[in-house]
């Protein structure tokens, strides 16, 4: 015996409705009192971050840069690393760290892990966004940390600019023709 098919117009339960939730790139920016952007960043923390990708390449010292293993992280760790180079860091001053599988970039295996590369200058990207002790135990080794998560907290010491994700690189002034992760 065969069996019917079944009328999916009228089925007998209701679908469950999704919440709604804004686009990414629809939430509002957060302002202070003033109307000043404080996120996803202001204008002083761009040029801040800027500063601090300049300062890195032309020190020619060892730059270590920590993404998030995810995909918006990894590409952002690409753009880092390419904006470096063509800002005139030579490829062999830059060194990338991967966070162990289950860790955080503030756990202290990890941290000890970083010191090991002997860094100068620490990029942590796409991650990173809660109160911590400084990304390394050392006050020579300078941090920034690029993340579009939203956070008030941040590891201490840190230079933080908070991104969000649109097509146009504008932390350096350079134009490179891949989707990118910027400041704004």
């Amino acid at each position: 015996m065969k069996r019917k098919a079944v009328d999916t117009k009228e089925s007998p339960l209701p679908k469950r409705q999704r919440e709604q939730v804004p686009e990414y790139c629809d939430v509002q920016p957060r302002k202070d009192d003033n109307g000043v952007t404080l996120w996803p960043t202001s204008q002083s923390a761009i040029e801040d971050a800027q500063a601090f990708l300049r300062k890195c390449a032309i020190s020619q010292q060892k730059i270590l840069v920590v993404p998030d293993k995810d995909a918006d992280g990894l590409d952002a760790g690409v753009i880092i690393h390419r904006t470096l180079t063509a800002l005139g860091a030579g490829a062999s001053s830059i060194d990338v760290h991967l966070v162990g599988k289950g860790n955080s970039v503030h756990d202290e295996e990890e941290r000890e892990a970083m010191m090991r590369k002997n860094p100068k200058y620490i990029i942590v990207v796409d991650q990173g966004s809660r109160r911590a002790p400084p990304i390394v135990e050392n006050p020579d080794v300078k941090s920034l940390i690029i993340d579009h998560h939203l956070s008030d907290e941040f590891p201490q010491d840190a230079l933080v600019a908070k991104v969000v994700l649109t097509i146009r690189l504008q932390l350096t002034g350079l134009r490179l023709s891949l989707p990118v992760t910027t400041l704004q």
